[in-house]
Protein backbone atom coordinates (compact mmCIF):
# COMPACT_ATOMS: atom_id res chain seq x y z
CA UNK A 1 0.00 0.00 0.00
CA UNK A 2 1.64 3.43 -1.28
CA UNK A 3 1.24 6.65 -0.39
CA UNK A 4 2.72 10.16 -0.68
CA UNK A 5 2.69 12.35 2.94
CA UNK A 6 2.47 16.17 1.90
CA UNK A 7 3.64 18.42 3.94
CA UNK A 8 2.16 21.99 5.09
CA UNK A 9 4.44 23.20 7.31
CA UNK A 10 5.15 18.82 7.73
CA UNK A 11 1.64 17.95 8.34
CA UNK A 12 0.85 14.44 8.16
CA UNK A 13 -1.72 12.12 10.47
CA UNK A 14 -2.43 8.65 12.83
CA UNK A 15 -5.36 7.44 14.61
CA UNK A 16 -4.82 8.59 18.58
CA UNK A 17 -5.94 6.31 21.17
CA UNK A 18 -6.01 9.40 23.21
CA UNK A 19 -9.54 10.52 24.40
CA UNK A 20 -9.18 13.41 26.27
CA UNK A 21 -7.86 16.24 23.94
CA UNK A 22 -8.15 20.16 24.12
CA UNK A 23 -11.24 21.21 25.94
CA UNK A 24 -13.88 21.49 23.02
CA UNK A 25 -12.04 20.56 19.92
CA UNK A 26 -11.31 16.63 19.16
CA UNK A 27 -9.38 15.43 16.37
CA UNK A 28 -11.12 15.29 13.39
CA UNK A 29 -13.41 12.32 13.33
CA UNK A 30 -12.15 11.16 9.97
CA UNK A 31 -8.15 11.02 10.64
CA UNK A 32 -6.16 8.65 12.44
CA UNK A 33 -2.66 9.51 14.04
CA UNK A 34 0.31 8.05 15.46
CA UNK A 35 3.10 9.07 16.29
CA UNK A 36 6.44 8.32 15.42
CA UNK A 37 9.37 9.86 17.31
CA UNK A 38 8.78 13.38 17.73
CA UNK A 39 6.45 13.18 14.53
CA UNK A 40 2.66 12.47 13.41
CA UNK A 41 1.35 10.48 10.69
CA UNK A 42 -1.79 11.26 9.80
CA UNK A 43 -4.33 9.43 7.56
CA UNK A 44 -7.38 11.21 6.27
CA UNK A 45 -10.03 8.09 5.65
CA UNK A 46 -12.50 9.74 3.51
CA UNK A 47 -9.88 11.43 1.20
CA UNK A 48 -7.58 8.14 1.56
CA UNK A 49 -4.69 10.17 1.92
CA UNK A 50 -2.03 10.69 4.60
CA UNK A 51 -0.11 14.00 5.53
CA UNK A 52 2.57 14.43 7.80
CA UNK A 53 3.50 16.86 10.95
CA UNK A 54 6.86 17.88 11.60
CA UNK A 55 8.59 20.42 13.44
CA UNK A 56 7.21 23.48 14.84
CA UNK A 57 3.48 21.73 13.56
CA UNK A 58 4.09 18.56 15.34
CA UNK A 59 4.71 21.02 18.74
CA UNK A 60 1.35 22.26 18.44
CA UNK A 61 -0.32 18.93 17.33
CA UNK A 62 1.31 17.46 20.94
CA UNK A 63 0.32 20.40 23.05
CA UNK A 64 -3.00 19.96 21.86
CA UNK A 65 -2.98 16.18 22.64
CA UNK A 66 -1.52 16.58 25.51
CA UNK A 67 -4.12 18.83 26.53
CA UNK A 68 -1.93 21.82 26.66
CA UNK A 69 -2.35 24.08 23.13
CA UNK A 70 -3.08 27.23 23.62
CA UNK A 71 -4.98 29.89 21.24
CA UNK A 72 -2.95 29.72 18.74
CA UNK A 73 -2.23 26.47 18.73
CA UNK A 74 -6.06 25.38 18.48
CA UNK A 75 -6.41 28.51 15.54
CA UNK A 76 -3.42 26.83 13.59
CA UNK A 77 -4.33 23.28 13.65
CA UNK A 78 -8.34 24.18 12.80
CA UNK A 79 -7.17 25.90 9.81
CA UNK A 80 -5.42 23.01 8.55
CA UNK A 81 -8.02 20.89 9.14
CA UNK A 82 -6.99 18.69 11.74
CA UNK A 83 -9.27 19.59 14.73
CA UNK A 84 -13.16 20.30 14.58
CA UNK A 85 -15.54 21.10 17.81
CA UNK A 86 -16.73 17.83 19.31
CA UNK A 87 -16.44 16.03 22.13
CA UNK A 88 -13.58 13.13 21.30
CA UNK A 89 -14.27 10.07 19.68
CA UNK A 90 -13.70 7.12 20.50
CA UNK A 91 -12.19 4.42 17.73
CA UNK A 92 -11.96 0.81 17.82
CA UNK A 93 -8.59 0.02 19.46
CA UNK A 94 -5.51 -1.37 17.69
CA UNK A 95 -4.57 -5.18 17.98
CA UNK A 96 -2.01 -6.69 20.19
CA UNK A 97 1.23 -6.45 18.50
CA UNK A 98 1.88 -9.13 16.14
CA UNK A 99 4.01 -12.12 17.57
CA UNK A 100 4.10 -14.32 14.50
CA UNK A 101 2.77 -14.88 11.01
CA UNK A 102 0.78 -18.03 9.26
CA UNK A 103 3.66 -17.69 6.76
CA UNK A 104 6.04 -18.62 9.73
CA UNK A 105 6.01 -22.39 8.12
CA UNK A 106 5.02 -23.74 5.00
CA UNK A 107 1.07 -22.84 3.65
CA UNK A 108 -0.67 -26.00 2.48
CA UNK A 109 -0.66 -26.62 -1.68
CA UNK A 110 -3.46 -23.64 -2.73
CA UNK A 111 -6.27 -25.46 -4.34
CA UNK A 112 -8.25 -24.63 -7.51
CA UNK A 113 -11.69 -23.54 -6.50
CA UNK A 114 -10.14 -21.42 -3.73
CA UNK A 115 -7.45 -19.51 -6.25
CA UNK A 116 -11.04 -18.67 -8.52
CA UNK A 117 -12.47 -17.76 -5.23
CA UNK A 118 -9.48 -15.33 -4.10
CA UNK A 119 -8.92 -14.05 -7.80
CA UNK A 120 -13.09 -12.92 -7.91
CA UNK A 121 -12.78 -11.63 -4.31
CA UNK A 122 -9.47 -9.40 -5.31
CA UNK A 123 -11.15 -8.23 -8.71
CA UNK A 124 -14.22 -6.78 -6.54
CA UNK A 125 -11.55 -5.26 -3.76
CA UNK A 126 -9.47 -3.96 -6.09
CA UNK A 127 -12.31 -1.86 -7.96
CA UNK A 128 -13.85 -1.28 -4.76
CA UNK A 129 -10.68 0.28 -3.72
CA UNK A 130 -10.30 2.53 -6.48
CA UNK A 131 -13.87 3.84 -6.19
CA UNK A 132 -14.64 4.28 -2.77
CA UNK A 133 -12.46 6.07 0.36
CA UNK A 134 -10.54 3.85 2.47
CA UNK A 135 -13.59 4.56 5.53
CA UNK A 136 -15.74 2.46 3.30
CA UNK A 137 -13.37 -0.58 3.57
CA UNK A 138 -12.52 -0.03 6.97
CA UNK A 139 -15.87 -1.64 8.49
CA UNK A 140 -16.12 -4.12 11.63
CA UNK A 141 -15.49 -7.50 11.23
CA UNK A 142 -19.20 -9.63 11.57
CA UNK A 143 -17.38 -13.35 11.98
CA UNK A 144 -15.98 -14.21 15.57
CA UNK A 145 -14.47 -17.53 15.30
CA UNK A 146 -11.22 -18.90 14.37
CA UNK A 147 -9.91 -21.70 12.77
CA UNK A 148 -5.93 -22.01 11.61
CA UNK A 149 -6.50 -24.57 8.76
CA UNK A 150 -8.66 -22.64 7.14
CA UNK A 151 -6.50 -19.53 7.81
CA UNK A 152 -3.93 -21.37 5.64
CA UNK A 153 -5.80 -23.07 2.99
CA UNK A 154 -7.43 -19.14 2.25
CA UNK A 155 -3.77 -17.27 2.31
CA UNK A 156 -2.08 -19.95 0.09
CA UNK A 157 -4.96 -19.51 -2.32
CA UNK A 158 -4.72 -15.64 -1.89
CA UNK A 159 -1.22 -15.41 -2.18
CA UNK A 160 -1.39 -17.80 -5.34
CA UNK A 161 -3.84 -15.86 -7.05
CA UNK A 162 -2.34 -12.15 -6.38
CA UNK A 163 0.58 -13.65 -8.17
CA UNK A 164 -2.12 -12.65 -11.77
CA UNK A 165 -1.79 -9.30 -10.81
CA UNK A 166 0.82 -6.45 -10.72
CA UNK A 167 2.18 -6.60 -6.95
CA UNK A 168 1.82 -2.48 -6.56
CA UNK A 169 -0.40 -1.04 -4.40
CA UNK A 170 -2.00 -4.27 -3.65
CA UNK A 171 -2.32 -4.64 -0.34
CA UNK A 172 -5.34 -3.17 0.71
CA UNK A 173 -7.45 -5.22 -2.20
CA UNK A 174 -5.54 -8.26 -1.03
CA UNK A 175 -6.54 -8.03 2.75
CA UNK A 176 -9.80 -7.07 1.84
CA UNK A 177 -10.28 -9.77 -0.18
CA UNK A 178 -9.03 -12.34 2.03
CA UNK A 179 -11.25 -10.91 5.39
CA UNK A 180 -14.04 -11.39 3.07
CA UNK A 181 -12.83 -14.83 2.24
CA UNK A 182 -12.89 -15.60 5.93
CA UNK A 183 -15.62 -13.93 7.23
CA UNK A 184 -17.47 -16.19 4.88
CA UNK A 185 -15.83 -18.98 6.62
CA UNK A 186 -17.10 -17.39 9.98
CA UNK A 187 -13.42 -16.58 10.64
CA UNK A 188 -12.83 -12.80 12.52
CA UNK A 189 -10.04 -10.84 11.07
CA UNK A 190 -8.87 -7.56 11.51
CA UNK A 191 -7.49 -5.06 8.33
CA UNK A 192 -4.69 -3.19 9.79
CA UNK A 193 -2.93 -0.17 8.26
CA UNK A 194 0.47 0.77 9.62
CA UNK A 195 3.08 3.49 8.44
CA UNK A 196 6.81 3.80 9.05
CA UNK A 197 9.19 6.75 8.58
CA UNK A 198 11.03 7.39 5.66
CA UNK A 199 7.04 7.21 4.56
CA UNK A 200 5.68 3.75 3.48
CA UNK A 201 1.94 2.38 4.56
CA UNK A 202 1.41 -1.26 4.37
CA UNK A 203 -1.79 -2.82 4.69
CA UNK A 204 -1.96 -6.15 6.24
CA UNK A 205 -4.55 -8.87 8.16
CA UNK A 206 -4.36 -9.70 11.71
CA UNK A 207 -6.02 -12.01 13.42
CA UNK A 208 -5.68 -11.48 17.80
CA UNK A 209 -1.62 -12.02 17.51
CA UNK A 210 -1.02 -13.66 14.09
CA UNK A 211 -0.74 -11.95 11.22
CA UNK A 212 -2.65 -13.90 8.08
CA UNK A 213 -1.58 -12.23 5.02
CA UNK A 214 2.26 -11.19 5.56
CA UNK A 215 5.67 -13.06 6.57
CA UNK A 216 5.68 -11.53 9.78
CA UNK A 217 9.39 -9.56 8.22
CA UNK A 218 7.29 -8.36 5.76
CA UNK A 219 5.25 -5.64 8.80
CA UNK A 220 7.44 -5.72 12.02
CA UNK A 221 8.61 -2.41 11.12
CA UNK A 222 5.26 -0.81 10.35
CA UNK A 223 3.74 1.13 13.28
CA UNK A 224 -0.01 0.64 13.38
CA UNK A 225 -2.08 3.04 12.48
CA UNK A 226 -5.80 2.11 12.04
CA UNK A 227 -7.33 -1.10 12.42
CA UNK A 228 -11.09 -2.52 11.24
Amino acid sequence: MTGHATSPDGLHVHSSKRGSLHPGWRLRADLRVCRIGTRFVFLDLLKSRYFLLEGPAAGRFASFRDGQANEEDTDWLQEKHIVEPGLPVTHRPLPSSPTGSIFDTALPRARPLLIAEALREQTVAYRLVRREPIAALLTAPTASSFDLESCRAVAAACRAAARYRSAADQCLPNAYAMRQMLGRRGIAANIIIGVMLPFAAHCWLQAGDIVLSDPFGGIQNFHPLVAA
